[in-house]
């Protein structure tokens, strides 16, 4: 699946195994998981596109009294690629699970597992399992199923008389924009990349024409559709140009939607849920040995541009 694998840009070395991730799919619409304040706690790293999108509807929507949040450290183990660890020591903890590695977590939720963890994860906090790691599902069954913790009526968010185009709209970004870093990566030919990155940039030229004309992608009001873009556009210049060679244009080459994206930017919700320094660090240095390699090094950027 695209999602597990968009987190990891720098395709792995032939030398080394690569391990699967895996699907966890239980859901509260099916009356899989129940509905219940303080229960559960969302894993995300920072860097990551995919868990930062669950992470700023959470905080958006309100739900951030009910769900709380735990983040994993952006650097992989030199000695193991394939956990993801709590903190940069091997005995730090999350304050909650109580747990050093997320792999601990999967292991509590499939006796034996030894595949790769991936974020974002929803855990179970009673049992330590996760419950559900699928970003596209997530976004849907917290917007949909969780509307009696909202802080306040979010009657915009995903409108109820709409959702059939809306879940349309939502896959067309999820299909276009989101899934393409991961995708291109694995291109065996120039005709494969050339194919994805017209995809990407046919896409963006639509949203960019779509932004001259009203604030927000459904009109005047911010949807769950913003935030499954913006965690691709703020990663667009500083990432994808460079090592997804998605270098046709930069965000800043669409005035509309640079405007958008810095406007989304100053929300709590967004702000504090974007963390370029994580993001640098997850996908340049990539793991914690020192830097030896011009690879490696991290690139310099202008912040204060994004608050301006």
């Amino acid at each position: 699946m695209t999602e597990k694998t968009a987190c990891d840009f720098r395709p792995a070395k032939k030398t080394v195994a690569i391990k699967q991730t895996i699907t966890i799919d239980k859901r509260f619409s099916r009356q899989e998981l129940p509905i219940e304040a303080d229960r559960y706690r969302l894993i995300l790293g920072k860097f990551c596109p995919w868990a930062t999108q669950v992470a700023i509807e959470i905080d958006y929507l309100g739900l951030d009294q009910v769900i709380s949040k735990g983040v994993i450290w952006p650097l992989r183990r030199a000695d193991n690629h394939a956990d993801w660890m709590f903190g940069a020591k091997d005995n730090d903890q999350d304050p909650v699970l109580k747990t050093s590695k997320l792999s601990q977590n999967y292991q509590k939720t499939i006796p034996g597992f030894d595949g790769r963890p991936s974020v974002p994860a929803l855990i179970d906090i009673k049992t330590g399992q996760v419950v559900n790691n699928v970003t596209d599902v997530l976004l849907d069954e917290l917007a949909l199923c969780w509307a009696n913790y909202f802080d306040q009526p979010h009657e915009f968010f995903y409108p109820p008389k709409q959702r059939s185009e809306f879940k349309v709209a939502a896959n067309t970004i999820l299909h276009k924009i989101n899934e393409i870093p991961g995708k291109i990566l694995n291109v065996k030919s120039q005709s494969e990349y050339e194919r994805l990155a017209g995809i990407f940039f046919k896409q963006l030229a639509k949203f960019e024409k779509t932004l001259q004309q009203q604030d927000y992608l459904w009109g005047d009001h911010l949807t769950q559709l913003d935030i499954r873009l913006f965690a691709s556009l703020v990663r667009f210049d500083l990432v994808y140009y460079y090592q997804n060679k998605l270098n046709y244009r930069r965000l800043t080459d669409y005035p509309a939607l640079w405007a958008y994206a810095k406007r989304l930017y100053q929300i709590p919700a967004f702000k504090n849920n974007t963390d370029f320094h994580d993001i640098k660090q997850h996908f340049y240095r990539v793991d914690d040995h020192d830097i030896d390699s011009f690879e490696q090094v991290v690139p310099m950027l202008d912040e204060q541009r994004w608050a301006n």
